[in-house]
């Protein structure tokens, strides 16, 4: 696939290529992303109306892990211009329909509910490594080309995007911009349900002739990125591992002694996870075995060991009782409604019910909004609060809540 893309690429700047042949499914929006904000606007309207949440347990106040929220995937990623996505339909259909979805603004997915944001996160400590992504320059000059606004780019620090040189496209192409999005979002809410920010480590080189490797994630790479996080983010700002283990030998003992902070404490505040490969866990662990002093919880690499609190689980479908399992012992769980914008395509609801009948805490979704054109599929939690009682933690009704949403 990836040959075919290079050389369709060389082909269209040696001989150019009819402007109809750019032509594809949708129209975008001003934003960079597919939602039609017209016929969508009565469920804007709703959705930006929902209460902070929870409704209260009738049988004990709630905690952390006693929810359950809607959150988006690549929260930051921007639609693949016509240009540069009839390039890749014509190398594989399935690569162009996989990347055919994008997203609002940072803190207009926080309007709308969304209390878990997922950002992909490249490191660049010089600047400029990401600074001439190839697919928009071998484009640049073809018919109906998109500009592409690189001057942030030549700043040091991580850099924020889905694929470098096919798919660089982001709201926020600066790991610290992003963050200061959402704190600026937070701090005019103070009252705000915690937020999850999700980070993915990318250092995947492509099979591509004349695209950026990344560089790997060291020790010192994390250095710099607990360094930038905490330039946005104070630790009061933050539910961090320390706060959750408080004076237990172990976060894993504290996490399953249930000692997650309570749900009305952890107003206003945000909690980072590490969604990465274990190899790269334990490069983030630099030797703290329950990630002692560190502002991120990561990706557990078992139930059994001492870091563990959070856990990614991708497939509700295959793994549902392996994640009703972790919730039930006090873990925090991440799953996906939707992948690949196959289920918004087909309007199939089962990975979208499957996830929220897992308990897990976040469920995340490329379709807080539906995709008019394919359907009315979306992700949405049911009643009048962003957050909702987590249904396997809680068998228990819950009561309406008060506190409403600016």
């Amino acid at each position: 696939m990836r040959t075919k893309l290079i050389l369709l690429l060389l082909a269209c700047v040696t001989i150019g290529v009819s402007y109809a042949y750019y032509t594809i499914f949708h129209t975008v929006t001003p934003y960079g992303n597919h939602y039609d904000l017209n016929v969508s606007a009565p469920l804007i309207s709703r959705l930006r109306g929902k209460s902070e949440g929870p409704p209260s347990s009738r049988s004990h106040p709630l905690k952390l892990n006693d929810i359950q929220a809607v959150g988006s995937h690549n929260s930051y990623k921007q639609s693949v211009p016509h240009v540069e996505m009839a390039l890749i339909r014509q190398s594989s259909e399935d690569a162009a329909k996989a990347l055919d979805y994008s997203h609002l603004p940072l803190s207009d997915q926080l309007d709308l509910g969304m209390r878990q944001l997922e950002i992909d996160i490249y490191y660049d400590p010089n600047g400029g490594l990401y600074s001439d992504p190839l697919l928009p320059r071998i484009t640049s000059l073809l018919p109906g080309a998109k500009e592409y606004d690189a001057t942030k780019l030549a700043s040091p620090g991580y850099k924020v995007m889905h694929a470098q040189d096919v798919d660089p496209r982001s709201s926020c192409l600066l790991f610290i911009e992003c963050l200061t999005q959402i704190r600026n979002w937070s701090i005019n809410r103070p009252d705000h349900a915690p937020i999850l920010i999700l980070l993915n480590t990318k250092d995947s080189k492509l099979d591509i002739p004349g695209t950026v490797v990344p560089l790997k994630f060291t020790e010192e790479a994390f250095d710099d990125l607990d360094r930038e996080t905490l330039e946005v983010f104070s630790h009061n700002d933050l539910i961090t591992p320390d706060h959750v283990r408080g004076s237990y030998p172990t976060l894993r003992e504290a996490v399953v002694a249930d000692n997650w902070p309570m749900f009305e404490a952890a107003r206003g505040r945000v909690m980072f996870a590490l969604d990465a490969r274990p190899e790269i866990v334990k490069k983030y662990m630099r030797g703290k075995k329950s990630l002692e002093g560190l502002p991120i919880f990561v990706n557990s690499i078992s139930t059994d060991a001492d870091h563990a609190a959070y856990f990614t689980v991708n497939n509700p479908v295959e793994q549902q009782a392996h994640i009703q399992q972790l919730v039930k012992h006090g873990f925090i769980v991440r799953t996906r409604a939707d992948a690949d914008t196959k289920e918004a395509r087909m309007n199939e609801t089962q990975r979208r019910e499957a996830a929220f009948a897992s308990g897990a805490h976040y469920i995340s979704t490329d379709y807080y909004l539906p995709r008019h054109e394919w359907g009315n599929y979306y992700v949405e939690n049911k009643g009048q609060s962003v957050v909702a009682c987590n249904p396997v933690r809680l068998s228990v009704e819950c009561l309406p809540n008060t506190k409403s949403n600016d």
